[in-house]
């Protein structure tokens, strides 16, 4: 990790200095991009992204400001600084990454940048830039490693028809985020992915594999491993493990006419560590453009799941293992699983070429006994419950 900083603070320098005869000609922009978010939830027994049974505007309002300097003809520096009005999320530095564009085929970038999971990965926080109020939950939960620290390298080829590129990444991820209700810190290592894109003219498509090593630190879950161990029933304290692969599928397709577009996402994530769910997601969005109006409509699901306990603690044998076994179930019994479906309809008003306000209605299904995104079900009914939502959202 303080090697990569050096590497880019020595980049960073070698820049300066070459450019400094040149600093007064060089361009630097300056953008932006905001939006305040306010939501309310019909069920007074749940909550869901922060939003409960009264008009709140702190879960998801946001603002950004973004430069982007040309140090020189073919290479840039960007940097976007995040502020969120929702504390548990964490402002400061998003992006900060050197671009090198070699030719007109080929581009390389080194530095913090956003994980190219799915089609809006980039965009994410700019409400500005996609129908809805916020992605649909399902695959934009944030359970994947949002950004990373590496190298980026592009190809882009085709003929005057179809258009396409290949991008491949490799870097590590070392920051807090919240996962199946924990907040951990995972050390990934060998984090990388490949992913396609063709565009064939109003028709785009994309296909990625993405995977990283993790070595995660849990004490309580990794001391009951170790006492399993001990005790001799190495299975069970195999299936507790907290470090191992993780892999993601992806596929999307879209098709974007002057009056009308159709799209959707499918994700598979493939979890060794306990704390990852095996989980496949999807959505599908379709919209009328009516300018300045668009409405539109959108279905989602997923479905998520833990690999089977291991049964091998005999009960009764003893009281002292009566309670190790007791304290392996509760683990599983413990573990946050996400299957929810809905369906939602919105649309969006476009103020001016910079300000647009949308406004959605969702209605959430979840799974009987699982928490299905909602911060506080119980687990005896079904959650289910209709967010309204509504945003003014802008860039500059």
């Amino acid at each position: 990790m303080l090697l990569k900083y050096r590497l880019l603070h020595l980049l960073l320098g070698s820049v300066f200095l070459s450019s400094a005869s040149q600093a007064n000609e060089l361009p630097i922009e300056i953008s932006g991009f905001g939006k305040v978010v306010g939501g309310y939830l019909d069920d007074p027994d749940l909550a869901y992204q922060g939003y409960e049974d009264e008009l709140s505007f702190d879960s998801q309002s946001l603002a950004a400001i973004q430069v982007d300097w040309q140090v020189m003809p073919k290479l840039s520096l960007t940097t976007q600084l995040l502020a969120h009005s929702n504390k548990n999320r964490e402002s400061g530095v998003e992006w900060l990454y050197l671009t090198y564009e070699v030719d007109d085929q080929w581009q390389i970038r080194l530095g913090k940048q956003r994980t190219p999971f799915f089609r809006y990965s980039d965009v994410l926080n700019v409400g500005f830039a996609y129908h809805w109020v916020t992605p649909p939950q399902q695959l934009y939960n944030g359970v994947l490693f949002p950004t990373y620290d590496g190298l980026n390298v592009k190809y882009r080829f085709g003929t005057q028809d179809v258009q396409a590129s290949l991008e491949g990444y490799w870097g590590e991820f070392n920051d807090e985020y919240n996962i199946a209700n924990l907040t951990i810190q995972p050390d990934i290592k060998n984090f990388h992915g490949l992913i396609g894109n063709v565009r064939w003219q109003n028709l785009s498509a994309q296909l990625g594999f993405h995977s990283g090593d993790i070595d995660l630190v849990l004490e309580d879950l990794n001391g009951l491993a170790d006492i399993l161990q001990q005790a001799g029933y190495q299975a069970s304290a195999d299936s507790l493990s907290t470090n191992g692969n993780v892999e993601v599928l992806f596929a999307g397709i879209a098709y974007h006419d002057i009056d009308y577009f159709v799209e959707a996402e499918v994700i598979k994530l493939i979890g060794e560590p306990i704390v990852f769910p095996t989980s496949s997601s999807a959505y599908v969005s379709a919209g009328l453009y009516l300018p300045p109006f668009t409405i539109h409509t959108t279905l989602a699901t997923s479905h998520a799941s833990y690999p089977p306990r291991v049964n091998e603690i005999p009960l009764g044998l003893a009281p002292q293992v009566d309670q190790l076994a007791f304290a392996y179930n509760q683990v599983y019994a413990s573990l946050a699983k996400d299957s929810l479906d809905s369906i939602g309809i919105g649309a969006r008003y476009d103020l001016s070429a910079h300000f647009a306000f949308k406004a959605d209605i969702i209605r959430l299904r979840g799974k009987q006994g699982q928490r299905s995104f909602f911060d506080n079900p119980d687990n005896s009914n079904r959650p289910a419950a209709t967010l309204y939502q509504f945003s003014l959202e802008w860039v500059f």
